[in-house]
């Protein structure tokens, strides 16, 4: 079907008859036939675990898709392939869009292509950048506005933002932000845990939104509060957790 229609950007599963879509991405970096090897690729999954989310970048991908997934997170990464396409890059071990760039249009960080500017020096880590920033933001802010709309009982909404969270986790790996990442496992921890009887602490689910803010302004200077405010977190579901086993 790739052949015959000769699309401008292919959505696809992750999983295809016969064939992953992480194959079907390979398939095409590689040069199947006519197809063009610079063809814009969205991944959809259901298990964005960290060990897929690697081996999707490693396979050329240009974004991806978690399940469930809203029209708005579809139309961000659509609009991200037409309006900000990332350098192709063609080397022995690895073609594909640029993995290194990805949402950071003003990246800072180490470089290691021999093409590369000359005595720049480390610089900012990733999820410090800007741009990168702003998405987090975006996604936290996201996330603040569906809690707020959920009644008891709304599977439906609460799914809705789990794939948020997921969503938020993801792009915190892909910046290297691990702070972030702890948050956002903590709070799709919690919400698995309690979220079949709907019975949500709304205390929990801010105070986890309220540390994504407050990692948002923090700086990579100030690792040891940014570690501190993981580890309160922690502890927060652990008690929550534990009181929901004792009952």
């Amino acid at each position: 079907m790739t052949e015959e229609h000769d699309p401008k950007i292919v959505i696809t599963t992750s999983r295809l008859p016969g064939v992953s879509g992480l194959e079907y991405t390979r398939l095409v970096r590689a040069g199947h036939k006519n197809v063009p090897r610079e063809l814009p690729i969205i991944v959809m999954t259901d298990t964005p675990t960290k060990a897929f989310l690697d081996a999707a970048r490693e396979s050329g991908v240009d974004e991806m898709l978690v399940r469930p997934f809203t029209a708005h997170a579809i139309l961000v990464r659509v609009k991200a392939v037409i309006e900000r396409p990332r350098q192709f890059i063609d080397s022995a071990k690895y073609i594909g869009p640029c993995r290194r760039r990805r949402m950071v249009e003003d990246y800072n960080g180490p470089r290691r292509r021999f093409i590369d500017p000359v005595g720049e020096g480390l610089g900012a880590p990733p999820w410090e950048t800007g741009p990168n920033r702003m998405v987090v933001r975006n996604c936290v802010q996201r996330i603040s506005e569906l809690v707020d709309s959920l009644s008891p009982g709304d599977r439906r909404k609460l799914r809705e933002i789990y794939a948020t969270v997921q969503e938020t986790e993801a792009i915190a790996d892909q910046t290297l932000d691990a702070m972030l990442a702890a948050v956002t496992k903590s709070l799709g921890r919690y919400i698995v845990a309690v979220g079949a009887s709907g019975d949500l602490d709304n205390e929990v689910i801010t105070t986890h939104i309220d540390a994504m803010h407050t990692l948002g302004v923090l700086s990579s200077a100030q690792h040891v509060e940014r570690e501190k405010l993981v580890e309160g977190l922690h502890r927060v579901v652990d008690k929550k957790l534990g009181r929901k086993s004792a009952a």
